[in-house]
C-alpha cells in the first residue's frame, strides 16, 4: 500500500524538521556525557574493534581479578586495534605489565559504570529517584524495568516479583509527591499516573514454556495478580513486554486472564507490547482491540519493531521451523506503519504508543493521527532512556507525550545485558549508532517503507500452536528499535 501523497509529504516534512534538530543536540565539551558519546560513536564506525570491544564488556562482570581483565583486554582489543593503527594496539599490549595491569583494569571498570550509567537510571528504585525527578522536570514520563537474569528457578522467580512489588511500593509512595509528579499534558490517559512499570512476565516462573501452557498461564496469572493489585493500590500504570514468539501466546493469554477479569476490568489502561517484526503481529492487534471490547474499558498497546530477530533466525534454523518474523528491515517497517495506522482508526479502546528511534516511524504516526483529526493526547511516544534523548527531546517539543523505558539494575551485568543485545540484534545497533546523529542521508531514511517482494506472500495470521522457543538468558524488555 502507498501512502496519500499529502500525507507522506507531510511526513517528510516533519521528520526532516526533526533531523534538523538533532543537528543542535551535540553535548557540550565541559558535558560528563561527551567523552562517552565520542567513543561510541567512533567504534560504531570500527566494526572489528566494536564487537571485541562489545564482547569484553559482556564478560566483564565475571572477570573477578586485575589480571583477568588485562588478559581480556589484551585477547579481545589487540587484533582490531592494530588493524586500525599498530600505535593503538601497541598502546594496549602496555597492560600485560602487572603495575599497568592494575590501573588498566581499574580504568576499564570505571569507563564502563560511567558508560553504563548513560543507559540504566540506578541499581534500585531509590537511587533512581533523581534521574526520575530529572525526566518529570524535563518534562517526560517514564516507565521502569527492572533488570535480571532469566530466573531458573522458582526463588529467583519470587525474589524478582518481590523486587517489582518493592518498586511499585517506592515509587507509587514517593513520585506522586513531587511537585513533578503532576500531569505533563492534562487529561492525557498516560498521564493519569506519573507512575509506570513494564514487566517481564516469563521472569515470574522458572517453568514457563509453550509445552507446559496451561500451567505457565495459570501461574503467571496468578503472580501477574499480585503485581497488579500493588499497581492499583497506588493508581499506577503497567506494561507488560513483549518476548519471543515461543513465550508470547503465554503473555498474551495471560495478559487477557488478568485484565479481564472482574477484578481488574476497570482498571485503567493496562499495557500490552506488540511486535511489528512479526508475521502475526496484526492478528495480535486484532486480537486485542478485540479483547479491549470485550472489557469495556480501554487498554494501552505499546507497538514496536522487536528486538530478538536474531535469535528467532537462529532457532527455526535449527528446528527447521518457519521463520515467525519479516525477513526484511523494510517489510516491518512498513508493517509497523499499516499496524500504526489501525491502533489509531481504533483509538476509542486503545492508547496508542508507539516505540520506536526511527524518525520516519514516529512521524508517520503523528503525521497519520493529525490527518483524522486525534489530537496528541489521543497517543505517546516511547523511546529507551539513554538511547534517543535527542529524539525524544524534539517531539516533546513539539507537545507530544514521549515516554522513556528506564533499566534499573546493576551497573555492569546490566551493560552486559545491553551489548548483548547489540550484538544479537543489528537493528538495535543502528538506533544506538542513532543517538549520536548518524550523517546519512535523510531523504533516504525517510523514504517510505514497502513490504519486500520475499515477505509479500508471507501469511499475517497468527498460527495456532506456535512453535516452542528456548528462553533467552536475560530479562529483555521489548526493544524500541529502529
Amino acid at each position: 500500500m502507498t501512502l496519500d501523497p499529502l500525507l507522506n509529504t507531510k511526513i517528510l516534512d516533519m521528520g526532516r524538521r526533526i533531523f534538523a534538530d538533532l543537528g543542535n543536540t551535540e553535548p557540550s565539551l565541559l558535558d560528563p556525557r561527551y567523552l562517552n558519546s565520542l567513543l561510541m560513536r567512533w567504534s560504531m564506525r570500527q566494526r572489528d574493534f566494536k564487537v571485541n570491544l562489545f564482547r569484553l564488556v559482556d564478560v566483564l562482570p565475571t572477570l573477578k581479578s586485575n589480571t583477568a581483565i588485562a588478559e581480556h583486554v589484551r585477547e579481545y582489543l589487540i587484533p582490531p586495534a592494530n588493524k586500525i593503527h599498530p600505535s593503538l594496539g601497541w598502546l594496549i599490549s602496555l597492560c600485560e605489565n602487572p603495575l599497568l595491569a592494575h590501573v588498566a583494569a581499574g580504568m576499564v571498570r570505571q569507563g564502563v559504570r560511567q558508560m553504563a550509567s548513560m543507559f540504566i537510571a540506578g541499581e534500585s528504585p531509590t537511587s533512581a529517584l533523581p534521574v526520575l525527578q530529572r525526566l518529570r522536570r524535563e518534562r517526560y514520563s517514564f516507565t521502569v524495568d527492572l533488570l535480571g537474569e532469566f530466573c531458573v528457578c522458582e526463588k529467583e522467580a519470587k525474589e524478582y516479583q518481590n523486587r517489582y512489588l518493592d518498586a511499585i511500593e517506592t515509587l507509587g509512595t514517593t513520585i506522586p509527591t513531587w511537585k513533578e509528579g503532576k500531569p505533563i499534558i492534562e487529561g492525557h490517559p498516560g498521564e493519569e499516573s506519573p507512575v509506570c512499570v513494564s514487566v517481564k512476565l516469563s521472569a515470574l516462573y522458572s517453568q514457563t514454556s509453550v509445552l507446559n501452557f496451561d500451567r505457565s498461564v495459570a501461574v503467571l496469572s496468578e503472580r501477574l495478580t499480585e503485581i497488579a493489585r500493588r499497581v492499583r493500590h497506588h493508581g499506577a500504570l503497567l506494561y507488560v513486554d513483549a518476548e519471543d514468539s515461543g513465550n508470547n501466546s503465554i503473555i498474551y493469554e495471560a495478559f487477557k486472564r488478568v485484565f479481564g477479569s472482574q477484578e481488574f476490568r476497570d482498571l485503567p489502561y493496562p499495557g500490552i507490547v506488540i511486535q511489528a517484526y512479526s508475521k502475526s503481529s496484526e492478528a495480535r492487534v486484532d486480537e486485542m482491540l478485540a479483547f479491549a471490547r470485550e472489557r469495556g474499558t480501554p487498554i494501552a498497546i505499546r507497538l514496536v519493531k522487536g528486538a530478538y530477530w536474531d535469535y528467532e533466525r537462529v532457532v527455526s534454523g535449527q528446528n527447521d521451523w518457519e521463520f515467525p518474523l519479516w525477513t526484511r528491515k523494510e517489510s516491518s517497517d512498513a508493517h509497523y506503519e499499516h499496524l500504526s495506522r489501525k491502533l489509531l482508526d481504533n483509538h476509542e479502546v486503545c492508547l496508542p504508543a508507539f516505540g520506536s528511534h526511527n524518525i520516519r516511524s514516529l512521524s508517520h504516526a503523528c503525521c497519520y493521527a493529525e490527518s483524522i483529526g486525534l489530537s496528541q493526547k489521543d497517543f505517546e511516544l516511547q523511546v529507551l532512556y539513554g538511547m534517543a534523548e535527542p529524539i525524544a527531546n524534539a517531539f516533546m517539543k513539539r507537545d507530544y507525550l514521549v515516554r522513556m523505558y528506564v533499566p534499573l539494575g546493576e551497573l555492569l551485568p546490566g551493560m552486559g545485558y545491553l551489548v548483548r543485545r547489540l550484538l544479537e540484534n543489528t537493528s538495535n545497533e543502528s538506533f544506538l549508532r542513532h543517538t549520536f546523529f548518524d550523517e546519512d542521508e535523510v531523504s533516504i531514511l525517510l523514504k517510505e517503507p514497502h513490504l519486500q517482494p520475499e515477505d509479500c506472500a508471507l501469511s499475517s495470521s497468527a498460527p495456532t500452536h506456535p512453535a516452542p522457543s528456548v528462553p533467552t538468558p536475560d530479562n529483555e524488555p521489548s526493544t524500541l528499535s529502529q
